[in-house]
């Protein structure tokens, strides 16, 4: 819980910031990979439609890739069997979709989860862990480089969690 709240502190500080030129492909490769590994650790399954292509981002990377690994992390938590994750892109920016079949959350708790340490009554037993700071570090993370992040229902029957972020255009 206190790394959290460090990084959730840490996040706060726009200025700590340190932003860089970034192709999304190679800045969320390694989280997906990851959690194709963990989910078929627990019997779970994992897809990525649409993998990130190398669209350019400008942010800081540690940032936007503890946003997806936060979300991913999410969805394996509480999903029964499957997590779709998918990409798409615009000309004007990446929308990423993060499905689970688990339980979802009620529309009453979608804007509330955001906030820091605030827990759905399905979420707050012992088996689920967490401290209720992870998608408030993700929206912290995700409005500093002027996105969104937004719960809703799944077609899989449980919570569908979508970012949007702008791509980076030169000027």
């Amino acid at each position: 819980m206190i790394n959290d709240l460090l990084v959730m502190s840490r996040n706060q500080q726009k200025n700590a910031l340190v932003s860089e030129t970034i192709k999304a492909n190679q800045l969320w490769s390694e989280v997906l990979d990851n959690a194709a590994f963990e989910a078929e650790q627990m019997g779970k399954s994992l897809t990525v439609n649409f993998p990130p292509g190398p669209w350019p981002l400008y942010g800081n990377p540690n940032a936007l890739e503890s946003a997806l690994e936060n979300i991913v992390r999410n969805a394996l938590r509480y999903s029964h069997t499957k997590i779709e994750v998918g990409f798409a892109v615009d000309k004007d920016g990446i929308t990423i979709t993060v499905d689970d079949d688990g339980p979802g959350v009620s529309p009453e708790d979608r804007e509330q989860i955001f906030r820091p340490f605030y827990r759905t009554d399905e979420a707050r037993d012992r088996e689920s862990g967490g401290t209720g700071l992870g998608l408030a570090i993700v929206e912290t993370a995700i409005q500093q480089h002027r996105g969104w992040v937004k719960a809703e229902d799944s077609p899989l029957g449980g919570l569908r969690l979508v970012i949007w972020l702008p791509l980076y255009k030169r000027s």
